[in-house]
């Protein structure tokens, strides 16, 4: 095992924990459908935990490790805009460009008891398949220059989980208030 897989893979979250994490709730105590290949994770393989809610195809979960704790939103995917089939768009989280149906925006309502602000969201654009993980993990075509491929995933997925966090502590939590570092 590398330095970097004894680093940085993801901890193994429970349940509950999972479900605690989601920050951006409304009302608060909202139920969490997990995914049904919850305990099938193999969790040194990925860098967020993501999924759709089976019973709502539009919301979207995303869980990861944020200073030591389990920190996630409910995201909502926007209804897609007609685009040319040519155009290609950026996901904010793996940096992978695909086709313009590939990659769509999410926003994710910022909690808080004031009601004017109940509207604020933030949003990405992010992999519809939620594939970012597997996109990280895709082994480069490298020449005679470049780093070696194992060098340049740990750097997608240092890169991937910087971004993941980053998002994560944009939200605020259920009180309106950004989390602090612990």
């Amino acid at each position: 095992m590398s330095n970097y897989q004894e680093r940085h893979d993801m901890r193994p979250l429970g349940r509950d924990e999972v479900r605690g994490s989601i920050m951006n709730l409304d009302p608060p105590t909202g139920r969490v459908r997990l995914p049904a290949w919850f305990d099938e994770i193999r969790w040194e393989r990925i860098d967020y935990l993501g999924w759709r809610d089976t019973r709502a195809q539009q919301r979207v979960y995303l869980v990861a490790e944020v200073d030591g704790e389990a920190r996630g939103v409910v995201l909502r995917q926007n209804p897609s805009q007609p685009a040319l089939a040519s155009r290609a768009v950026m996901c904010d989280l793996c940096r992978f460009t695909r086709r313009f149906n590939e990659v769509a925006l999410f926003t994710a309502p910022r909690a808080s008891a004031d009601k004017r602000r109940r509207l604020s969201a933030v949003g990405l654009l992010l992999c519809v398949d939620l594939g970012c993980v597997r996109a990280v993990h895709r082994t480069p075509v490298t020449g005679p220059h470049d780093p070696p491929p194992e060098q340049v995933v740990a750097s997608r997925r240092q890169g991937l989980r910087r971004r993941t966090a980053d998002f994560l502590r944009s939200v605020p939590d259920r009180v309106g208030t950004p989390r602090r570092s612990r």
